[in-house]
């Protein structure tokens, strides 16, 4: 862990100015962030081991394209970041490869698409409508047959996660940011409407913020204090192929397909990764089933 082990919980302190549940790549990048705008004492909690939860899985897919203003603006800030890591972090690496992504929809989504693209715009977001032809020439191995218009970001691509966050924690640490693994929190204490501690099996801090980004299981910590967020897990299987020959040299394009519910993207040299969207909700994160299936494999080499 770049020169920094992970902190033994029995040295957790009795106290802290802000204490983030959560060790994935968005509590790590907010303890750097705190720290890095004065915040002091600051304590992250990890459950199991950082980037155990989503982050650790995640495609890491970097790009704008989403369906409302505010998380393209957001992500628009965020890719300022990882095109520009040793100037924001100063600390490991992200792994980012701007190979360009594609946004595929279905024609009947095309005015969506197209009003997406223009809010995109003018946040100054470096993207295009392109037609089939446009298409052809970006990414000749994709099938176009069914489609009419996509988006183009030329710009953007994907990123290593656990680099990533890895990267994020020794920046954090470099701040003095106090890292706990295998420190999973069992409740946050209040007097009222205000946050007294965070309480842990092995013993609680002192704190009067504290910052749940804990993902999946971050309901369990918010219901008891009155907030529903509707966080639940999803399952999403991801494949792992090696490349034909004749794409090898050239890779291809990051492309998220709302067609066939399924994104990819270049891993390494000669492989690709592909993420069949097969979605669980409701059920407990703990035991929510991280396989995949044989009956995903087959389609996703047609995604």
């Amino acid at each position: 862990e770049n020169g920094h082990p992970a902190e033994a919980p029995r040295f957790l302190p009795r106290s802290a100015g802000i204490v983030i549940i959560g060790g994935g790549v968005n509590g790590l990048s907010t303890a750097y962030q705190l720290a890095r705008r004065g915040a002091r004492d600051v304590v992250v909690l990890e459950r199991q081991w950082l980037g155990a939860g989503a982050s650790g899985k995640t495609g890491a897919l970097v790009r704008c394209h989403y369906a409302n203003v505010p998380e393209a603006q957001l992500t628009h800030e965020a890719m300022r970041i990882f095109r520009n890591w040793d100037d924001e972090i100063g600390a490991g690496s992200s792994g980012f490869s701007p190979v360009g992504f594609i946004q595929v929809v279905a024609p009947e989504h095309e005015d969506r698409l197209r009003a997406n693209v223009a809010d995109q715009q003018a946040l100054g977001i470096h993207t295009s409508i392109v037609d089939k032809n446009d298409l052809r020439e970006i990414e000749p191995f994709l099938n176009t047959d069914d489609l009419t218009v996509a988006a183009f970001e030329p710009d953007s691509g994907y990123a290593d996660p656990n680099a990533t966050l890895q990267g994020f924690a020794a920046a954090a640490r470099d701040l003095g940011v106090r890292i706990f693994e295998e420190t999973p929190v069992t409740a946050v204490k209040t007097d009222g409407d205000r946050v007294t501690g965070v309480e842990t099996p092995f013993g609680t801090i002192a704190t009067d913020t504290a910052v749940v980004i804990a993902g999946s299981w971050a309901g369990r910590l918010l219901r008891p204090l009155g907030y529903d967020v509707h966080l639940s897990p999803s399952r999403t299987q991801v494949v792992l192929f090696r490349q034909p020959p004749r794409l090898e040299p050239r890779g291809h394009r990051v492309v998220i397909d709302a067609i066939t519910h399924a994104w990819i993207r270049p891993e390494g040299g000669n492989c690709t990764l592909i993420g069949a969207e097969r979605s669980v909700y409701d059920a407990d994160p703990d035991e929510l089933d991280e396989s995949v299936d044989a009956a995903v494999i087959e389609p996703s080499k047609r995604a």
